[in-house]
């Protein structure tokens, strides 16, 4: 899993790393999936986190309390706001692309037909339209079958 992320550039100075760019963006895409979507939910439930997941995804060992660390809300936040969201998101897709091809056989399938069905919408992120700042607009491809976005991009708010 890390590896996909190792694609992501780190924003940080190398000096004071407790944490790698890649357990992080990890550790947050696996928070987003299971429903905590902002910093200090994705830092609350890596605290949560099995110790088999930090393992897996790499964390750091704590010798001190022995056992796996995840980042805390802080470096969660930090990370996220420094992070390149365009290549994050890239990678993001890709790797949810990867692990879900083929997840859901049992998906509806129209009679007769082998395409794959993909969903093509727009949408105005929420709160993006604040007092002196312009509506942010996504362009997003959603696999039916696997259920996963394949892929979303920025589109000025007037398009059609």
């Amino acid at each position: 899993m890390p590896a996909f992320f190792a694609q992501v550039p780190d924003p940080r100075d190398r000096r004071g790393r407790r944490h790698a760019l890649p357990v992080i963006l990890a550790l947050a895409v696996c928070a987003i999936a299971a429903g905590h979507g902002s910093q200090d939910a994705m830092a609350e439930w890596a605290a949560d986190a099995p110790q088999e997941l930090l393992a897996q995804v790499g964390a750091r060992w704590d010798a001190l309390r022995g056992r796996h660390a995840g980042p805390d809300e802080r470096t969660v936040r930090r990370v996220l706001q420094r992070v390149d969201a365009g290549v994050l998101d890239a990678v993001a897709c890709a790797f949810t692309a990867v692990h879900t091809a083929g997840a859901n056989p049992a998906a509806p399938t129209p009679p007769g037909c082998a395409l794959r069905v993909i969903a093509v919408d727009g949408k105005v992120l929420r709160g993006s339209g604040a007092t002196g700042f312009a509506q942010v607009t996504l362009l997003a491809a959603l696999d039916h079958a696997a259920g996963t976005i394949l892929a979303q991009r920025q589109i000025d708010s007037k398009t059609n």
